[in-house]
C-alpha cells in the first residue's frame, strides 16, 4: 500500500489505527504534560479539584482521561483530506499536534478552565495567573504551562506519526506500530 494511500482512510483499519493512534497518543502525551504539570506548579490537586475531589490522584485520573479524549479530537480534527499532506510525515504530524495543543490550551485555559472554576464557586484559581499577582510568579506559571502544552503537542504527533506512517517508527519501540 502506498504511503499517501494509508493517510486517506479509504480503508476501514487505518481510520481505526488512527483513532487509536490518537487516544494513545493523548495519553502518552497527557502522562509527559502531566508530569510537567505535577512536578513544576504541584496543580494535579487542583485539577483533581474541578471534579470536587481535590487530591493528586483525582488530578492524575481527570488529566489523564480528558488527555486521550484530546488525542481523540486530534483525530476527529485533522484526519481530513485538507490536512493529508501534513499527515504524511513526522515533521507534519508533529506540526499539526503543537497547533492542537496551543489551540486546546487558548480553549482550556480561556474558556473551560473559567466557567468550571465559576461553577465551583470559586473566584480565582488557587495558584496564580497572568498578569497578577507578580510578574516572576505569574511568569513562571504561565511559562511552565506554556511548556507542558508545547510537549503535548510534540509528543502527540510524534506517537500519532509512529503509529501511522511507515517511516515513522520509533527505535526504542519493541515492534513497528505500523506493521500492528
Amino acid at each position: 500500500m502506498a504511503h499517501s494511500d494509508r493517510s486517506e482512510g479509504s480503508e476501514p483499519a487505518g481510520a481505526g489505527r488512527r483513532w487509536r493512534a490518537g487516544a494513545v497518543g493523548g495519553l502518552v502525551a497527557g502522562a509527559v504534560m502531566g508530569a510537567v504539570l505535577h512536578f513544576g506548579l504541584g496543580l494535579m490537586p487542583t485539577i483533581g479539584a474541578l471534579v470536587g475531589v481535590e487530591t493528586v490522584l483525582a488530578g492524575w485520573l481527570v488529566h489523564l482521561f480528558n488527555s486521550a479524549l484530546f488525542g481523540g479530537l486530534f483525530v476527529a480534527v485533522f484526519d481530513r483530506p485538507f490536512f493529508a499532506e501534513l499527515r504524511g510525515d513526522v515533521g507534519g504530524c508533529l506540526s499539526l499536534g503543537v497547533a492542537h495543543s496551543a489551540l486546546l490550551g487558548v480553549i482550556t485555559g480561556g474558556l473551560l478552565l473559567p466557567a468550571a472554576i465559576a461553577i465551583e464557586g470559586a473566584t480565582s484559581l488557587p495558584v496564580p495567573t497572568l498578569p497578577v499577582p507578580g510578574l516572576t510568579a505569574s511568569f513562571e506559571f504561565g511559562a511552565v504551562i506554556a511548556v507542558a502544552h508545547l510537549l503535548y503537542g510534540l509528543v502527540l504527533g510524534r506517537v500519532f506519526a509512529a503509529f501511522t506512517l511507515a517511516d515513522g517508527a520509533v527505535d526504542w519501540l519493541p515492534m513497528d506500530p505500523v506493521d500492528r
